[in-house]
């Protein structure tokens, strides 16, 4: 199984949509807690389930909170290089921030990107298998409200990505993506030929995967899991009790095989 060595997160959003939560007038979103922990926290671990070690972190300005809670990664497993994206420009630019440091192909994961799983395999063999210049995951999603605030994907029957539409007004499918990708170096030169969007004036990561869809070069892989895109208040708490019901059935589960070794 091939491994990914570098990887990107961007977290220098506004994270504007779940500003109800009073944390967020002193945490980045990407910081707020999950069961004690950053969601950041549990967007490293899975970049670490993919093999990633070198880890760049697109942060904002003047947010010291990133580097002192992570420090320079040894603590979690990895080695993180702080990049800031000085005003907010869109994640494409995110992730277009990186490219002197990587030339090798790369996983991407938002930072409020919760997905519990326990591999991405499937992802980077359908990348490698493909020979794509990008492979994101997806999931399905019969709630067309939350299409309608995420992003929906249309899927050939071998996993080809047909299209991809940011917050579509009416979804053309009940295929989610999720914010987990594997991209190819080239992607930088997409990403450089990228408009920004007229609404919001920044480069959209799904404009330039739809660039590459038309190039027949963007796939998507069907995890093995659960995923939350943390958007609003709601996702937060959606996610908490996600890893609380995780957590209580591995409880009872060691709980079961520890009596059963007793006995």
């Amino acid at each position: 199984m091939h491994k990914i060595r570098a990887g990107v997160i961007p977290a220098a959003g506004k994270g504007r949509r779940i500003l109800d939560l009073p944390l967020t007038r002193v945490l980045p979103k990407p910081i707020l807690p999950v069961l004690a922990k950053p969601i950041l926290e549990y967007v490293i671990a899975n970049m670490k389930k993919m093999g990633v070690r070198d880890i760049f972190l697109i942060v904002p300005p003047n947010a010291p909170v990133f580097q002192e809670y992570f420090r320079d990664g040894r603590e979690f497993g990895t080695r993180i290089t702080y990049i800031e994206q000085r005003r907010p420009r869109g994640i494409a630019h995110a992730i277009g921030l990186t490219r002197e440091y990587i030339n090798t192909p790369f996983a991407v994961i938002l930072g409020d990107d919760l997905t519990v799983t326990d591999s991405f395999d499937n992802l980077i063999e359908i990348f490698f298998k493909r020979h794509a210049v990008v492979a994101e995951a997806v999931c399905a999603e019969e709630d067309k409200e939350v299409l309608r605030q995420t992003c929906c994907v249309t899927l050939e029957s071998d996993g080809k990505i047909l299209d991809i539409e940011e917050k579509p007004s009416t979804p053309q499918s009940n295929v989610r993506g999720c914010g987990v990708y594997v991209f190819d170096p080239i992607v930088y030169d997409y990403i450089r030929k990228t408009p920004e969007s007229p609404l919001r004036h920044e480069k959209e990561l799904t404009d330039t995967i739809r660039c590459i869809a038309r190039e027949k070069r963007a796939y998507g892989a069907v995890i093995k899991g659960a995923n939350i895109n943390i958007n609003r208040a709601a996702d937060l708490f959606r996610a908490t009790a996600l890893l609380l019901e995780k957590e209580l059935n591995r409880g009872s589960t060691e709980a079961e095989e520890g009596c059963s070794h007793h006995g």
